[in-house]
């Protein structure tokens, strides 16, 4: 009797081993990054966090906003990691790297995005995440990808100097302690002008026409010194004669 009961509690324990192994691979990592709320013309940060047992080496990502209210300024990581960033004009695709296997055991920020805020209003920042492998060149399941709100506010509102991350604006101006600094734009309108690819094409050519012209001038230089140089040596020739 003892022995069936010892059998019995064994079959159950494995049971139990198996199926809570089977739910931590199955939950594999979680992406999400947090609302954030700042005014118009700033730069702001959003973080992306990550959290599993696994140790995160490589992940793709594709972002979309909408464009009238946000741009897409750059992309940064740790040192220990690498990070890519392409802006489409549609998307924002990233590509993240960490060769010896990011520990993202608690919510860890693998890198971050910087944005300008361009006008007043609300939009999600969406995302999807895809071909992730582990350290040991593994594909890791992922269970969630949580995306936040970014809330964009005048300059006469609350947040005349301040990001938050917080979901309600009312909350993060009693706790100040969850604001960010926010950094605004020193190139302002100068910036967004120059990210609109007709104005840098019309520069480049600008530039390319300058260049082909003061090359033709030197070159029309170089003529006239070497029609000047003939003729003086007709003159010499003449005078030898």
């Amino acid at each position: 009797m003892k022995r069936l009961i010892t059998f019995m509690l064994t079959v159950v324990f494995v049971f139990l081993s198996a199926v809570s192994v089977y739910a931590a691979d199955a939950n594999g990592v979680s992406f999400k990054t947090e609302d954030v709320v700042c005014n118009k013309d700033r730069l702001f940060t959003v973080d992306i966090k990550a959290n599993s047992s696994e140790r995160l080496a490589a992940v793709l990502f594709s972002f979309s906003y909408d464009r009238e209210l946000m741009e897409y300024r750059s992309v940064s990581t740790s040192s220990d990691s690498v990070v890519y960033a392409y802006d489409n004009g549609s998307t924002v695709n990233v590509s993240y790297l960490c060769s010896e296997g990011k520990d993202i055991g608690s919510e860890t920020v693998i890198f971050s995005l910087k944005f300008k805020s361009l006008a007043v209003g609300k939009t999600d920042l969406s995302y999807t995440a895809y071909d992730c492998v582990n350290s040991s060149a593994q594909s890791i399941p992922i269970s969630d990808c949580s995306s936040g709100k970014v809330m964009i506010s005048s300059e006469n509102s609350g947040f005349s100097d301040k990001c938050t991350e917080s979901e309600d604006p009312e909350a993060s101006v009693e706790n100040g302690s969850n604001y960010r600094k926010s950094t605004t734009d020193e190139l302002g309108l100068i910036n967004g002008s120059f990210s609109d690819n007709t104005t840098f094409m019309l520069i480049v050519g600008i530039l390319c026409g300058l260049a082909v012209g003061v090359l033709c001038f030197i070159l029309y230089l170089f003529l006239i010194k070497k029609k000047n140089n003939s003729k003086k040596e007709k003159e010499r020739s003449r005078l030898d004669i």
